[in-house]
C-alpha cells in the first residue's frame, strides 16, 4: 500500500561520528552500478562499507521493506573507513527519500534536522550498545547551531542515551527536540508520519508543516508520546560511522553457577562468557563451519568488571555470548568484532564469534550488559535501568 502523501520537506540528515559530523548529500537510483555505492563527495571511489551498503539495500535486504530495490549512489560530505553507526541514518534517509522528501546538506534551508546514529539487524531493529553520543553531540554543536529547523533524534539504547536527551534538551533550541522511538527504523519513520493533509495554497504549505511539526512537538512533551509527520526524503544526505558495540540478541535465561564467594561478581550474574574450542581431533575451520560442535569453556571472573584473559592456543576458536537473567542485552566491543566472522547463533541462544585466520593477535574488548526496561524512552531517567561492563582479553 502506497503510504500517504504530504508536502515534501527539506531534511537535513546528520550522521553524527566521534571525528565530525557527515551530512547526507544525496541518494538516487543509478542502474548503471553493478551494486549499491557510497561514495565521499567529488570521489569515484565507492568507500571501504559499499559493500556492506550494497548488502543492506540489496533486492529482498532489510532496506526492501522501505524502498524499491537499487541499486543505489549514496554521497556523503565527508568519508570515513569502518563502524556501522551509519545504517540508521541511512536507513531513515530511505524511508524518507521513498515517501517524497528531499535532503538538503544546507542547515538554513532545511525544514527538518534529523541526527540518528547506531546499527540494525536484518528486520531493521535498532542494535543497543554504546554509540559515543555525547562526544557525538559535542561535535555536532556548530552544525545544530547554524541549523534553525526543528530537530528529531534517534538515540539507540545504551549507557548514554538518557543522558544524551538531557543534553539535546538543553540545547536552548526554539523547539525541544523530538526524540523518536528507538525500537526499529519502521517505527521511527510511522512516528514521523501524519495523515494526508487536506488540499491547501502553495503558498501555505510550508506554515501547515511548521504547524504540525509545533503540534508533534508539544503532544511529544505532554505525553512521552511520539506523533510526527510523516518524513520522506528523496536523495541527500551523508553518514558517518565510528566503532560501536556490536549487540548481541538475549538468548535463553541461564541461571548462574553457584559462587563460593560470599560476593559473586555482578556481570558474572548478568552474562556467560564462554571460549569455543575445537574438540579433540577436530580444527576450528571444521567448527566455524559446523561440522563439529565446539567444546565450550566458561571464562571466569578475576576481578570485579574483568574476566581472565583467554589464551590464543591453536585450538581456541572464538567465544560465545549470552544474557544469563531475563531481560539483559548482551552488546560485544568492536575490536572482537573486527576480528572474527560475523556472528551465528548457537543452538542455546547465544551468539558466537570465531576470530579470522589473520586476526589472531593480543587485544582488549568489552562486554555490555543492559538490564531494565528495554521499552523506557530513552529520554527519561529510568532508575531501573543498569549497564555493567566487562574487560575480557586474548593474548598470546
Amino acid at each position: 500500500m502506497k503510504p500517504a502523501s504530504i508536502d515534501p520537506v527539506s531534511v537535513l540528515v546528520v550522521v553524527p561520528t566521534t571525528g565530525g559530523p557527515v551530512v547526507l548529500l544525496s541518494l538516487k537510483r543509478r542502474p548503471g552500478l553493478p551494486a549499491s555505492a557510497a561514495f565521499a563527495a567529488g570521489d569515484y571511489r565507492p568507500l571501504p562499507w559499499s559493500g556492506d551498503y550494497a548488502r543492506l539495500a540489496a533486492s529482498g535486504g532489510p532496506l526492501s521493506r522501505l524502498a524499491d530495490a537499487g541499486p543505489y549512489e549514496l554521497r556523503l560530505s565527508g568519508s570515513f573507513d569502518a563502524g556501522r553507526s551509519w545504517e540508521v541514518p541511512v536507513c531513515l534517509a530511505h524511508g524518507l527519500v521513498a515517501r517524497g522528501h528531499s535532503l538538503t546538506a544546507d542547515p538554513e534551508a532545511a525544514d527538518l534536522v534529523l541526527w540518528a546514529t547506531g546499527a540494525v539487524d536484518l528486520d531493521l531493529a535498532v542494535l543497543p550498545g554504546d554509540y559515543a553520543l555525547l562526544d557525538k553531540l559535542a561535535r555536532s554543536a556548530d552544525l545544530l547551531a547554524a541549523a534553525k529547523a526543528d530537530l528529531v533524534l534517534l538515540l539507540p539504547d545504551g549507557p548514554e542515551a538518557a543522558e544524551a536527551a538531557r543534553a539535546f534538551r538543553a540545547l536552548g533550541r526554539a523547539h525541544p527536540p523530538v526524540i523518536l522511538p528507538a525500537a526499529s527504523v519502521p517505527a521511527a519513520l510511522a512516528a514521523l508520519a501524519r495523515p494526508e493533509p487536506s488540499p491547501a495554497p502553495a503558498a501555505g504549505r510550508r506554515s501547515a508543516l511548521a504547524a504540525a511539526l509545533v503540534a508533534l512537538l508539544a503532544a511529544t512533551v505532554l505525553t512521552a508520546g511520539f506523533a510526527m509527520l510523516r518524513a520522506r526524503p528523496e536523495a541527500d544526505r551523508p553518514v558517518v560511522a565510528v566503532g560501536a558495540l556490536v549487540p548481541v540478541e538475549p538468548g535463553p535465561a541461564v541461571a548462574p553457577a553457584p559462587e563460593p564467594m560470599a560476593s559473586p561478581e555482578p556481570m558474572a550474574s548478568a552474562a556467560v562468557v564462554e571460549e569455543l574450542a575445537a574438540p579433540a581431533g577436530s580444527s576450528c575451520r571444521r567448527v566455524a563451519f559446523g561440522a563439529d560442535p565446539p567444546v565450550r569453556r566458561p571464562v571466569p571472573a578475576e576481578a570485579p568488571g574483568r574476566l581472565r584473559a583467554s589464551r590464543l592456543a591453536p585450538d581456541l576458536c572464538g567465544l560465545a555470548f549470552r544474557a544469563a537473567v531475563p531481560g539483559a542485552r548482551v552488546a560485544v566491543g568492536p575490536e572482537l568484532a573486527a576480528a572474527a566472522l560475523p556472528p551465528t547463533r548457537l543452538p542455546d541462544g547465544a551468539q558466537a564469534y570465531f576470530l579470522r585466520e589473520g586476526a589472531r593477535r593480543n587485544l582488549v574488548y568489552t562486554v555490555q550488559v543492559m538490564t531494565g526496561s528495554a521499552d523506557a524512552d530513552p529520554g527519561a531517567a529510568n532508575p531501573s535501568a543498569t549497564a555493567d561492563r566487562l574487560v575480557h582479553g586474548l593474548v598470546p
